[in-house]
C-alpha cells in the first residue's frame, strides 16, 4: 500500500537528516516530525491519522446538489480540461506573455481564450460531420487557405492557393 512505502521513506529520512527540508512536507517527509535541532522521529500520530483512510479515494466539491454518481462523472471529464490545456500550451503556442497593466492582461488573455474557443468549436463541429482531425492537423489544414496578390503589367490579381484536402473538406461543411 501507498502508506507503507510512505512510512519507509520517512524512517529513511529520520536516519538521513540531512534530506529532509521543512518547507517541503509531501511524501514520507509529512510522517516525520521535528523533535530538536537536526533531531527528528517519526510522527506516529500523522501516520494513524493517515491510516484511517489507506485505500480510500477522496473527491472534494463545493457543490452539495450533485449525488456522488454525479461528482464521479464530473471528476471523470477532467481529462477534458487537461486536453484544453495541452492544446493552448503545444498548438497555439500559448506561453507566458510579461504585461504590465490591467488592460493588456485583460486584452492577452481575451485574445488566448478566443482563439482557444473558436479552435475547439471548430473541431467538435467537424467531429460531428465525421471529420475527426487533431487541434493540430486542423490548424496545419487551415493554415493552407492562402491568397497572394500579384501585380501583372499593371493589373492587380488576387490569387488563391490551392489547400490541402482536409482544408477543402472544412471549407465545404
Amino acid at each position: 500500500m501507498l502508506i507503507e512505502k510512505l512510512i519507509k521513506k520517512a524512517v529513511e529520512y529520520t536516519s538521513k537528516p540531512s534530506l529532509i527540508k521543512a518547507s517541503n512536507k509531501r511524501g514520507g517527509k509529512k510522517y516525520i516530525e521535528n523533535t530538536g535541532e537536526c533531531s527528528y522521529s517519526l510522527d506516529e500520530e500523522a501516520i494513524l491519522k493517515d491510516a484511517m483512510y489507506d485505500g480510500y479515494y477522496a473527491i472534494e466539491t463545493n457543490d452539495l446538489d450533485l449525488t456522488p454518481k454525479e461528482i464521479i462523472s464530473n471528476y471523470g471529464m477532467l481529462w477534458k480540461i487537461e486536453e484544453s490545456f495541452r492544446i493552448m500550451k503545444s498548438s497555439m503556442e500559448v506561453r507566458p506573455v510579461f504585461h504590465w497593466t490591467e488592460g493588456r492582461i485583460k486584452g492577452h488573455f481575451m485574445v488566448c481564450f478566443l482563439s482557444f474557443l473558436l479552435e475547439r468549436n471548430l473541431e467538435f463541429k467537424l467531429k460531428e460531420k465525421d471529420i475527426d482531425y487533431s487541434p493540430e492537423r486542423i490548424k496545419e489544414a487551415l493554415n493552407s487557405l492562402n491568397l497572394v496578390e500579384a501585380d501583372l503589367g499593371g493589373n492587380k490579381f488576387v490569387v488563391k492557393i490551392k489547400p490541402d484536402s482536409l482544408a477543402k473538406n472544412i471549407s465545404r461543411h
